[in-house]
């Protein structure tokens, strides 16, 4: 008879996923997932597999719940406009609160391995191309009711958004100055 599983898989991956976002894959250690599971070494391998896996299991419960919160506030602003702006100035305050110290998972496995493991730049392709469809989107609604000039190409404004979102959050690892963080958003706003 197989042994039961005595623990919570989702809070495991809570865990997890907070230890990768304070020390990233790679100074992430198997000591380091056992300390803060409380697993053994043998239940992590069997449960979830190795290191790998189990960064993948954390970038993907990261992006829902990123993604479940984005999609639940937007729908409660009352333009697309606003909801564009909402994306900003939440980040923006998360960062000036100190929030946004260790920046954002997703962004912080672009820079270290995005561009050496396949699995890995396969997964933030696909996170890019949802949230360019989102903002392209939002773009869209927003130039049908006057609220950006339809002159703006809703793709390339939408890539540019994408990208300043990941350097808002880039710049929220090294400076919390108020005033810069402020003044980096507002710029990005000032392009719809």
């Amino acid at each position: 008879m197989p042994k039961s599983v005595l623990f919570d898989r989702e809070d495991v991956i809570k865990k997890v996923t907070q230890l990768f976002l304070h020390k990233g894959y790679n100074a992430t250690s198997m000591q380091d997932l056992v300390d803060v599971t409380g697993l053994n070494r043998s239940s992590i391998y069997n449960s979830f597999g190795d290191k790998f896996k189990l960064y993948e299991e954390s970038l993907r419960y990261y992006q829902k719940m990123q993604n479940d919160n984005l999609q639940s506030r937007i729908k409660l602003e009352e333009s697309p406009r606003a909801a564009i702006t909402f994306v900003f100035e939440s980040i923006r305050d998360e960062i000036i609160q100190g929030k946004q110290d260790k920046g954002c998972l997703i962004t912080n496995c672009t820079t270290e391995l995005g561009g050496n493991e396949p699995k890995i730049r396969d997964f933030l392709l696909r996170n890019q191309e949802s949230m360019v469809t989102m903002f392209s989107t939002l773009i869209e609604q927003a130039q049908e009711m006057g609220e950006i000039a339809v002159s703006k190409d809703p793709k390339q404004l939408a890539l540019y958004l994408f990208s300043s979102l990941h350097g808002l959050r880039l710049i929220s690892i090294l400076d919390h100055q108020s005033s810069d963080i402020e003044d980096i958003t507002n710029q990005i706003l000032k392009s719809l």
